[in-house]
């Protein structure tokens, strides 16, 4: 999920386990420890257009890392503090790097947890890269932490509470993606290749179900709360040359994008769109891709992720009664 949140469950992490050991510096070390593996994504500064597909969510979000880093980290932590703490210190580290993969896997981007050993990205589609109805329970659990640090016990049943609230909507959004793939299903008449119902911004009900068939994609938006037969958006798939196809670059989208990818052509040269993200009609295509020409490949970003001028409306789409 993004890195606010990341370091708000680090912290409650903290606040459970290690308050009453490390005082509310647990929660200040939680909740840098629980950002850590995103540093990753200081590689968008490579030259490497590729950089940050291939390593945002590797090998720092892999269930093996927190192994390997707790117990250093933690005796550095351990003896900087001169005390004898450091089972401590090692379980702050290790519980707060292996929730930050562990909550990862429950959007749609795609999380390596099992690299090195092979690249593939896992992804549960349960819950948006930002959700307000997730993060603010913790945040404010955290912030009890803080406030009243001479009752550790009723800060630490608040914050465990608040976990177990938290995890449980994480597999509801797990049980409200299979109910819409269920839904879709149903409304199929005819085999497709495959058929996928992604998260939007912000909603684990709002889906946007995409459905590939040989030639084609189909896009449309599924309100759980109030399911209605969906409106769909077709696009044409381009036929795409084996060497187009066999560049590093296309070949690297591909995977990043678990082969959602739409190939559209402008003018010379070929755009690959990735179909997973979008929330209204207006991004129907997805928020980026890659543009392929005969001499460069180079990013192609389309409308922004947050309109903040549309949120009231996907608000109202979400919860309107029909």
């Amino acid at each position: 999920m993004d890195l606010i949140t990341q370091g708000i469950l680090g912290a409650a992490i903290g606040q459970v386990g290690f308050q009453r050991s490390l005082g509310r510096k647990a929660l200040v070390y939680g909740a840098v420890i629980g950002m850590l593996p995103d540093a990753d994504v200081l590689v968008r500064f490579s030259s490497d257009m590729c950089a940050e597909m291939l390593h945002h969510r590797g090998f720092t979000h892999s269930l093996f890392f927190a192994p390997l880093v707790a117990p250093i980290m933690g005796w550095i932590c351990n003896n900087f503090y001169k005390r004898q703490q450091l089972p401590s210190w090692i379980g702050l580290w290790f519980w707060s790097l292996i929730t930050h993969p562990l909550l990862d896997v429950f959007t749609v981007y795609g999380t390596q947890l099992l690299a090195p050993f092979t690249d593939h990205r896992f992804s549960l589609c349960a819950v948006p890269i930002i959700d307000p109805v997730y993060s603010v329970p913790l945040l404010l659990s955290v912030l009890i932490g803080w406030f009243i640090k001479k009752h550790i016990s009723l800060s630490q049943t608040i914050a465990a509470s608040m976990l177990l609230l938290t995890t449980a909507y994480l597999f509801l959004g797990v049980s409200v993606h299979e109910q819409a793939l269920q839904f879709v299903r149903q409304q199929e008449k005819v085999p497709v290749v495959r058929a996928e119902a992604f998260t939007t911004m912000f909603s684990i009900f709002y889906r946007r179900v995409v459905v590939e068939e040989l030639n084609q994609f189909r896009v449309g938006f599924l309100n759980m709360l109030y399911p209605q037969p969906i409106k769909w958006h077709v696009f044409k798939k381009v036929n795409v040359s084996d060497v187009m196809l066999a560049k590093r670059e296309v070949r690297i989208f591909y995977w990043f994008a678990d082969d959602w990818v739409l190939p559209a052509q402008e003018n010379d040269s070929v755009l690959f769109f990735d179909m997973r993200f979008g929330t209204n009609e207006e991004n129907l295509k997805g928020y980026w891709g890659i543009k392929v020409g005969s001499e460069k490949t180079t990013w192609k970003k389309f409308p922004p992720i947050i309109n903040f001028a549309k949120v009231k409306m996907l608000w109202n789409t979400i919860f309107s009664s029909h």
